[in-house]
């Protein structure tokens, strides 16, 4: 049995996960954790699929969370960049590998353009030549052969955040951003509003036949359900007695099938043509769709402790995304921009100098429990720490005294115990990736990015 999921698909899926994300019941939140090496400290252990890696382990060494904000999330294509001298392929709607294809570009001045025709060879012309075009193609089958339609700018935000070397961001605007909007939204609303339902753009030939010349009289007739698709006699290019190239004189609108017919007054024979279709609602009327964005991209900013949540001092190797998370003891969705996920034991006295490090083995003399130091603040004499199937999962106490596991150190009092602020095992962990170690210190600013692909 042959099956596909396919585009429509995809992009639903990541549609709904945005929507899911900005309502206003649901909170979703970046975690990180992990200051143990993995067995190769260089390569990263895969994460796996299972209850075990995205839930059991996961919690056990979280530290940290930050709530996601609307404007830390975006969607994305891959990034293809315009370079003189590259061939680029044409947008073609019966193209079984267009996903991994060069359709579209983004200039040097940040516009994606979607190419509808290609020409015979390197594209030479930049697009750019053209600037801002909110509506009709950018024609440059005169020189290189390309034809291009200017889809949308990225404004200096969305640059700034969520461009990178491998995917651009891409989104649609369910409404007129006004006047006093950036010139980019400005001028995609533009595009987006002038955007022809069923146009055609684009004749493919698919054979070019024998016997034709330069000098015939060519009648192109494109029978289907729209209306005022035209092609002229000069728009025919014959070479070689072959019929190599069509160009669209009218895209007229309303097409969603169409049948070409090529008659010449002639001896030519044997041309065939198929008319490209648009997707619904034209092309630039949702740039998601017209670039395949089934991507989305996050940018989140991690600024030193994250208000005294988020370990410094110490590394972490692994990160990923859960949905509302619960507040410790209870069952209500955590709304908090930042969250501990680590106990905690306040200590009476300071440790000796550089005994209570990051990584050691902690154990209470009274209950035997055992836990994992993340982080030591000694200022207030409080030891974070978490536990593992290695340490066991018995709880410390305020009667214990704890030392380093194996330590000749005078033991220190427990005088409170501290419970996380997030509920582990609460909400639904729905990514996770494993990096080589990252290492935090208190004033430096970390920029996480992540991609998911729907």
């Amino acid at each position: 049995m042959a099956a596909i999921v396919t585009q429509n698909f995809r992009m639903r899926a990541a549609k709904q996960f945005l929507a899911d994300l900005e309502t206003a019941a649901n909170n979703y939140y970046l975690f990180v954790g992990r200051s143990e090496a993995w067995t190769n400290d260089s390569t990263p252990d895969s994460p796996y699929d299972n209850t075990f890696s995205h839930t059991t382990d996961v919690w056990q060494r979280m530290t940290s969370l930050k709530k996601l904000a609307n404007t830390d999330i975006q969607f994305a294509a891959p990034r293809y960049q315009w370079i003189s001298g590259t061939t680029y392929v044409e947008y073609d709607d019966r193209d079984i590998a267009i996903e991994t294809k060069k359709y579209y570009v983004i200039t040097d001045n940040n516009h994606i353009m979607l190419c509808l025709k290609a020409g015979p060879g390197a594209c030479t012309t930049n697009p750019d030549n053209s600037g801002v075009t909110v509506s009709g193609v950018i024609d440059n089958s005169a020189s290189d052969g390309y034809i291009w339609k200017y889809l949308y700018t990225l404004s200096t935000t969305a640059a700034n955040k969520f461009l990178t070397s491998a995917f651009v961001p891409v989104s649609f605007l369910a409404s007129d951003p006004g006047g006093s909007a950036a010139q980019a939204l400005q001028d995609q609303w533009s595009v987006q509003q002038n955007a022809v339902d069923g146009a055609i753009h684009n004749i493919k030939v698919t054979a070019g036949g024998s016997g034709y010349a330069a000098a015939d009289n060519f009648t192109i007739t494109i029978e289907g359900d729209g209306t005022s698709c035209t092609v002229t006699d000069a728009n025919v290019t014959v070479t070689g007695g072959a019929i190599t190239k069509i160009l669209v004189a009218t895209p007229g609108s309303g097409y969603t099938n169409a049948k070409v017919t090529i008659a010449s007054d002639g001896s030519g024979s044997g041309a065939t043509a198929r008319a490209i279709m648009s997707p619904i609602g034209g092309h630039g009327a949702d740039p998601r769709e017209s670039i395949r964005g089934h991507y989305i991209t996050i940018n989140v900013s991690l600024t030193g402790d994250e208000n005294d949540t988020f370990i410094t001092g110490n590394d972490f190797r692994q990160l990923g995304i859960i949905r509302n998370p619960y507040n410790y003891g209870t069952t209500t969705v955590s709304t908090g921009g930042s969250l501990r996920a680590t106990k905690s034991l306040t200590l009476s006295g300071p440790p000796a100098a550089g005994e209570f490090t990051n990584d050691s083995t902690i154990i209470g003399d009274t209950s035997g429990a055992e836990g994992i130091i993340d982080d030591y603040d000694a200022v207030n004499g409080v030891v974070y720490y978490h536990q593992t199937e290695a340490t066991g999962f018995k709880t410390f106490t305020a009667s214990d005294n704890v030392k380093i596991k194996g330590s000749s150190n005078t033991a220190r009092d427990v005088t409170a115990v501290g419970n996380p602020d997030v509920e582990h095992n609460s909400g639904e962990v729905l990514f996770i990736e494993n990096r080589t170690s990252v290492n935090r210190a208190n004033d430096q600013i970390e920029t996480v990015k992540l991609v998911l692909e729907f």
